[in-house]
């Protein structure tokens, strides 16, 4: 297995733009880069965590490539299998980049060497007929199609056991070597201690009865002889929500030019590592890094702007309608008709 062979090369024009923002992408350069350096310092479960996070943000194959290899030293080789499996299935468009097709043709070289080295368990389980099992290998629930199939195992030490209500609990343990075979056979004895099962029917609901409260006359809610005195405010709010946009988009540009800039060095940082990665103690790195978090903070900065200027704008909006409709309650006519217990009226301002 070749360690660190291929580039984590998370281009922005291979992913969508509306699927992961800006700070995503960083974050997901990061954390690879991280994870190169874990599973080249051997912390291989590190490792696993890092590329997990990364994929979690932006996917690319070789983040599944590194989980996978990482997986297989830890000697979990069925979730490495599982990795490559899903490496080699996926359909790459044309665009996509040289590094990812280089996953692809990792995964299809190193999957050879794993799939050997899987151990095979069948697990069997006897139960009185209408009695359904629960199967559990590991502390994980075994589906019930794979019971009596032999199936694909890490090698090392496995403990299976069958649980089902008035039985016994049945367990057995197993250890596999790479590339063995083994099966346990369990079978379900009834306990002698288990409580006959009650049955009681539930007492009846009681009866909920609910009365109609006649509707009560409504308030007089005609206008008061005051002014509003809303239009200033709503012009206030205005300007504030137009300085508000405009600082937003300021920093939003600002944060673009940033994020370019750390693309762009990041790039230039690949080019002088071993297979297009960018190492950690590359000077350039540390310059990225600065670069993400500038570009992260005018971000925020924007998000503040964008909302300022957003409620502002709101505000005023709010505040004309207000003014207005007052102004026309003022001079309009309005009758409400009411109903209420034995009695019927009209209310309102003429």
């Amino acid at each position: 297995m070749r360690a660190s062979s291929l580039a984590l090369a998370l281009v922005v024009a291979a992913v969508p733009a509306a699927a992961q923002t800006e700070e995503e992408i960083a974050g997901a350069r990061s954390a690879a880069t991280q994870g190169v350096k874990a599973y080249d310092a051997g912390d291989y479960a590190l490792a696993v965590d890092l590329f997990q996070r990364a994929e979690s943000l932006v996917h690319a194959p070789p983040h599944l490539l590194y989980m996978a290899r990482a997986n297989e030293k830890l000697g979990r080789l069925v979730t490495a299998r599982e990795l490559y499996n899903k490496i080699i299935r996926e359909s790459l468009p044309p665009s996509a980049p040289q590094a990812f097709r280089d996953a692809q043709a990792a995964a299809e070289e190193e999957i050879r060497g794993v799939e050997p080295r899987l151990a095979r368990l069948t697990v069997t389980v006897e139960a009185p007929p209408g009695v359904a099992a629960t199967v559990t290998m590991d502390g994980k629930e075994v589906p019930a199609a794979l019971l009596g199939v032999p199936r694909p195992v890490d090698p090392g030490e496995h403990t299976v056991e069958a649980k089902a209500e008035g039985y016994l609990v049945a367990r057995q343990s197993a250890a596999l070597s790479e590339g063995g075979t083994g099966s346990l056979a369990l079978k379900l004895e009834v306990d002698p201690n288990a409580p006959a099962a009650a049955s009681a029917d539930p007492a009846p609901a009681a009866e909920s009865h609910q009365v109609a409260m006649p509707a009560a006359m409504p308030a007089d809610t005609g206008p008061r002889d005051e002014s509003s005195g809303l239009r200033t405010p709503a012009y206030i709010s205005f300007g504030v929500g137009a300085v508000g946009l405009g600082a937003g988009l300021l920093f939003t540009l600002q944060s673009a030019r940033k994020r370019s800039d750390a693309d762009d060095l990041f790039d230039k940082c690949a080019s002088h590592g071993v297979d297009g990665q960018c190492k950690e103690e590359d000077p350039l790195s540390s310059e990225v890094a600065s670069l993400d978090d500038e570009a992260g903070s005018a971000q925020t900065l924007a998000i503040v702007g964008y909302a300022v200027g957003g409620l502002g704008v709101a505000a005023g909006v709010t505040l004309l309608l207000l003014d207005m409709q007052r102004s026309e309650s003022a001079r309009e006519p309005r009758i409400v008709p009411w109903v209420g217990y034995q009695s019927a009226g009209v209310a309102g301002t003429f």
